[in-house]
């Protein structure tokens, strides 16, 4: 009988220090019931369709961005980024859409595709796919009451390369941003994105 009950207490503090090896139970007591730990509930998909047909821009407080150059003297030199994205379309949890960037005061535009994920959590990452690709991370929050992306993004290669931080906040045709951009020389919204991407 006590050669049973050694091995029967062997054999479950063997299946304790499995189970916490692998992050399972704090720990276990002699009296403790052994249990697999079943795996957490996928947390719901970010309900994003309040986002679509949307368009957002770079306010004059974070236009300031550094671009880099090894051919440059200095190497980095500050510029204004302006970004407008226009939110096209969402399905759980994605956002697809375009992006136009300038950094010569609205003078010419980069556009590239928009394909981006946001958490349940709010993390969000966003690839923007043109002629390289860029990806930019950040946090969906709210600034001054309304949503508001707190985003990171660096871009470009081993001779050139942009690095720039910001606040990306909806503008529509009620905003001044929509008709005279802040960083560009009075370029509007529907000019900037006219090409399309």
């Amino acid at each position: 009988m006590e050669k049973i009950i050694k091995k029967h207490i062997t054999r479950k503090l063997y299946v304790c220090l499995s189970i916490m090896l692998t992050g399972g139970l704090s720990g276990c007591g002699a009296g403790d019931s052994v249990q697999a730990q079943s795996t957490p509930s996928t947390l719901a998909t970010k309900d994003l369709t309040a986002f679509v047909d949307t368009y957002w821009s770079v306010p004059t407080d974070y236009l300031l961005a550094y671009a880099y150059s090894s051919s440059g003297n200095p190497k980095t030199s500050a510029v204004n980024d302006q970004t407008i994205w226009h939110i096209t379309s969402v399905n759980q949890g994605f956002l697809l859409g375009c992006s136009f960037a300038s950094t010569n005061n609205g003078a010419t535009w980069s556009a590239s595709t928009i394909v981006g994920s946001v958490t349940a959590n709010n993390s969000v990452s966003i690839g923007f796919y043109g002629s390289s690709l860029t990806v930019g991370s950040g946090q969906l929050t709210t600034s001054s009451g309304q949503p508001a992306f707190l985003m990171q993004m660096s871009t470009g290669n081993g001779a050139a390369g942009l690095t720039h931080w910001a606040y990306m906040l909806p503008v529509t045709s009620s905003n001044p941003a929509w008709s005279s951009l802040p960083g560009t020389n009075s370029v509007s919204v529907p000019t900037a994105t006219a090409s399309g991407c």
